[in-house]
């Protein structure tokens, strides 16, 4: 039962506190201590302030027009909280705005900005979807691939 309650006290926001008594008294302690940090590493992204954030570049009208409609798609997606993005707009009188959108410092999406107001929303729309799957997508490989002599974002 004590075991149970420091394992309990380990998990809550007092972490610190308890983790020399937890390492003096109970043996064992380290192994228990590191079922209960995976929590805590949950716990500490949730709470993290600048999670989801969606930093808007872009520099024309259209550009505005095409983030206002992401971002409210953006938001309706699971998991939207979780990630940071950045839409990038280059403008160029030759070649028509280009627009990328960043998560994790990796493009995950390019395109030329529609002409039309309606094909800009409905791009909006379907790519927010498209990049909440490759975010998920992206979840997933980091979960399951782990290698000592790359970081995160190689590969």
């Amino acid at each position: 039962m004590l075991f149970l309650q420091l394992i309990n006290m380990a998990a809550s926001s007092s972490f610190e506190s308890f983790a020399v008594v937890f390492l003096r008294l109970v043996p064992g302690a380290a192994l228990a201590l590191s079922l209960a940090g995976p929590a805590r590493a949950e716990r500490r992204i949730a709470d993290d302030p600048l999670a989801g954030t969606v930093v808007d570049e872009t520099v024309t009208v259209a550009g505005h027009e095409f983030f206002q409609a992401f971002i409210a798609a953006w938001r309706e997606s699971d998991g939207s909280e979780r990630h940071s993005l950045r839409i990038v707009e280059r403008a160029s009188a030759r070649f028509g705005s280009q627009l990328w959108i960043e998560s994790a410092q990796r493009r995950v999406f390019q395109a030329a900005v529609p002409a039309s107001r309606e094909a800009r929303r409905t791009l909006a729309e379907d790519t927010a979807g498209w990049v909440a799957r490759q975010a998920a997508e992206a979840d997933v490989e980091r979960l399951l691939f782990r290698d000592p002599d790359l970081g995160h974002d190689e590969l």
